[in-house]
């Protein structure tokens, strides 16, 4: 007992207390590194809830006795990952989830008693509009969505009403919505609300960007356009690239494509007449015959012939007759009348740029590859199957393409061949990640031990035998400590110090407090005078072992 009493004094009340709370701090590391090893991670339960939803959530996960935390702003739950399926059956049985929105539960407790009819069409409203959010949420890459639709009223002395408009602002998760996600969700919106068109649907995400608008034309929206014209390059140039390759070797030729495509709409009508295609559509023909037989008096006019009563002079008949005939034919001349409907996405103009590699030799006996230019009639050919195979078009459209030879840094080129696909051995993200967390856990308990736990051990052990002679400086600070065993001179004979005594052990401890004789400084001047050999042995292995 005296012993460890002795043993404990040389070793330091305060190196010891040093010692003991690294190593209680290492443990308690360990202990919730374990800890956590052994908890299941969290995944998600429900994100961007409406606070009041999430409020019952969080109850009724109370209620069921699963635990979740909360993060953010509270609207979004996590829950253990082993008991995700079971929460989420939970709460969708209750039917608490319903992303802030009102559907036609809205009239399940409702007395139609007392309302007024625009109450009754507010609330339909309402309900209509809550379950194409609903909908619209269902699909792919939509988090959040939210719907107004606008119903103009038929006004009094008006024959038509307005057409209605709707306005659809969704939250996208990463990335834009496709122009076909887009078409999807104006087409879904318009045929769920009577006489709605689809190109009256506006569409705009979270990040402040029109999708389409709602002047845009059915099938062709501004959130289409770069994508039409992206998807238009993209076949032109992979159709361009597959004929060069074959006839310039894969990795020989790199190829430029831009298109200027037409965003409009029109409908053109033209009617022709051709007068050389006239028939007869009807004919009508009138005539009229008249003959006249009045008489010629044969002499001249006379008194006896004027005489009331008086015999009438002579008369000769002379007869007369007259035909009119009159006769009408209507032609029908033939016309032709075409409607032509030209739909966006039209080609307007293409440039097309075409950079084709020489030929490369291979070298005798390991030499480096000669490099030849291709001849001009390559090139033309080359020109005249990529014309074709795209639809160059220069007279009309004036299209533009060249095709150019030149030498290719082969240092950089990408070259052909099958691409090796790293593989996962089919471990999920949940797992990767859980590896990723537990290396981290492993790396950080390591570190602590050998740059802290270890160092400190090694210290205290080196400074608390026994055996050991101390060095100090001025005002206590240690400068070394001697050993009280060394190693001898010929003959095995190992020359050692007296074992240190009770005042020794007293001013061990002095100088651990910071109190420290100058006697000691002066036994291990004396000793270094009469043993220099075995101190400097002795030094030595200190800076070995140091």
């Amino acid at each position: 007992m005296g012993g460890f009493t002795a043993a404990l004094q040389r070793f330091g009340i305060g190196r010891l207390t040093v010692v003991l709370g690294v190593a209680a701090g290492v443990a308690a590391v360990l202990v919730a590194v374990m800890l956590r090893i052994g908890q299941a991670p969290d995944a998600l339960l429900y994100s961007n809830l409406d606070l009041r939803e999430a409020s019952e959530v969080t109850t009724a996960l109370d209620s069921a006795g699963i635990k979740y935390s909360s993060r953010g702003d509270g609207s979004t739950i996590f829950v253990s990952r082993d008991e995700v399926g079971e929460a989420r059956m939970l709460v969708a049985g209750k039917g608490l989830v319903t992303s802030g929105s009102v559907g036609y539960e809205i009239f399940d407790n409702q007395s139609v008693l007392g309302q007024t009819e625009f109450q009754q069409n507010l609330n339909e409203k309402r309900a209509l509009e809550g379950e194409l959010a609903r909908t619209i949420m269902t699909m792919r890459g939509i988090n959040s969505a939210r719907v107004m639709i606008a119903l103009p009223r038929r006004e009094l002395f008006q024959s038509d009403a307005a057409e209605p408009t709707a306005s659809v602002v969704v939250g996208v998760t990463g990335g834009q919505l496709s122009g076909a996600q887009v078409q999807a969700i104006r087409n879904v919106i318009a045929s769920s609300v009577p006489n709605l068109k689809p190109e009256k649907v506006t569409l705009t995400d979270t990040s402040n960007r029109t999708l389409a608008a709602g002047s845009d034309a059915e099938g062709f929206s501004a959130a289409s356009a770069q994508e039409a014209r992206d998807s238009t390059e993209a076949q032109l140039q992979a159709r361009i690239m597959d004929i060069v390759e074959g006839v310039v070797g894969v990795g020989g030729a790199r190829v430029q494509v831009t298109a200027d495509i037409d965003h409009s709409r029109s409908t053109t009508q033209e009617q022709r007449f051709d007068p050389d295609g006239q028939v007869v559509r009807s004919t009508s023909s009138n005539g009229s015959e008249s003959a006249d037989t009045t008489g010629v008096s044969d002499g001249g006019a006379t008194a006896t012939n004027n005489i009331p009563g008086g015999q009438a002079p002579a008369t000769t008949p002379v007869g007369s007759r007259s035909t009119d005939t009159t006769e009408t034919t209507n032609y029908e001349i033939s016309n032709t009348t075409t409607t032509t409907v030209k739909e966006a996405g039209e080609i307007k103009r293409l440039a097309v740029s075409v950079a084709v590699d020489g030929r490369w030799t291979p070298g005798a006996d390991g030499a480096a590859p000669t490099y030849a230019a291709r001849t001009p009639a390559e090139i033309a050919q080359i020109k005249a199957l990529v014309a074709a195979a795209v639809g160059i078009d220069e007279e009309t459209r004036g299209d533009k393409i060249e095709v150019i030879n030149v030498r290719f840094n082969r240092d950089l080129a990408v070259v052909g061949g099958e691409e090796v696909k790293s593989s996962l051995f089919d471990f999920t993200k949940n797992d990767l990640m859980r590896g990723v967390e537990l290396l981290v856990l492993l790396i950080t308990g390591l570190l602590l031990i050998f740059f802290v736990l270890r160092p400190l051990l090694k210290s205290a052990s080196g400074g608390g035998g026994g055996g050991q002679l101390q060095l100090a400086g001025a005002g206590g600070a240690p400068v070394t400590s001697l050993q009280t065993t060394i190693m001898g001179g010929a003959g095995g004979v190992m020359p050692q110090l007296a074992a240190p005594s009770e005042m020794d052990q007293r001013l061990d401890i002095a100088r651990i407090e910071g109190q420290v004789k100058a006697s000691s400084v002066k036994k291990v001047a004396d000793f270094v005078e009469k043993h220099p050999d075995e101190s400097t042995s002795i030094l030595r292995s200190w800076v070995h072992e140091g």
